[in-house]
């Protein structure tokens, strides 16, 4: 598969994505998690290159290249909504929407508000959490202080993973900090993204979601990951007869950069049952 193109979305807010492999008949759209960006989805959609399926990766509103919503406008339903609004412009047909942390629940609150638009939806290693709790966490995240650097080198050195586990080649790492860090306007850098998207307006009760959904659901829970548990994506199942549960063996919180092998035909398989 060759590199990515880069398209942006016109509208408000103004959206950037990737997309490859643009003239396959089915579609899969793919969204980050929280401080990442359409980059991380690359070693995936390399692993993806022999399906023949288009995929587009978003960058969500206040990450990566898309733009940053004054005043703040974060939440699952926000992201869905634009979410729908690439769906529709891209004239994405026989789409599957997957998202991986925070983009699963975002995935989870599109299959809710505009299940028409997609045949199936998966969400990989999300915390299935009540909205309250969700949002106490992100409050603490909003309360480590933002910190620049003085120049390109010294930002990408510093990048790291959140959750920092798993085993990661140095050259992706280096690869998505390339991806994930900015110039400001004084001439310094820092993060690309939005530190208010670290909590939004409006939550959503995820094992509420979970069993409202009515379109297939695949769970794709890691392993060795401490973020969605075995018994909660065992009770998730019980309550949807349309979810179906993958754990990927060895994989941490990170399956995106880390197995994207193992995570792509899971995905693959997927798409093929739906």
């Amino acid at each position: 598969m060759n590199e990515p193109t880069s398209h942006f979305l016109t509208g408000t807010p103004r959206l950037h994505y990737l997309e490859w492999n643009p003239t396959a008949a089915r579609t899969l759209l793919l969204l980050h998690g929280n401080s990442a960006n359409a980059w991380w989805w690359r070693p995936t959609a390399q692993s993806l290159s022999g399906a023949n399926l288009r995929i587009l990766a978003l960058d969500l509103r206040g990450h990566g290249d898309s733009e940053w919503v004054r005043p703040p406008d974060y939440s699952p339903a926000r992201y869905a909504d634009d979410l729908a609004r690439l769906i529709q412009a891209a004239g994405a047909k026989d789409a599957m929407a997957i998202g991986h942390s925070m983009g699963g629940i975002v995935v989870l609150a599109f299959a809710l508000r505009h299940h028409r638009l997609a045949r199936a939806v998966a969400a990989i290693d999300i915390a299935i959490t009540s909205a309250p709790r969700r949002n106490r966490y992100l409050r603490r995240l909003r309360t480590i202080p933002t910190v620049s650097y003085p120049d390109l080198a010294t930002a990408k050195a510093r990048f790291r993973l959140m959750p920092n586990e798993g085993t990661i080649a140095p050259e992706l790492i280096a690869e998505i900090a390339e991806h994930s860090v900015q110039r400001t306007i004084n001439g310094s850098y820092t993060m690309k993204f939005d530190r208010e998207s670290f909590f939004g307006s409006d939550g959503l009760d995820v094992a509420a979601a979970i069993a409202e959904v009515r379109i297939p659901l695949l769970l794709v829970r890691a392993e060795c990951s401490r973020i969605m548990t075995a018994e909660a994506a065992t009770n998730a199942s019980r309550s949807n007869p349309l979810v179906e549960v993958v754990t990927i063996p060895g994989a941490h919180h990170h399956l995106p950069l880390e197995t994207p092998g193992p995570l792509a035909c899971v995905l693959q398989q997927f798409a093929a049952a739906h």
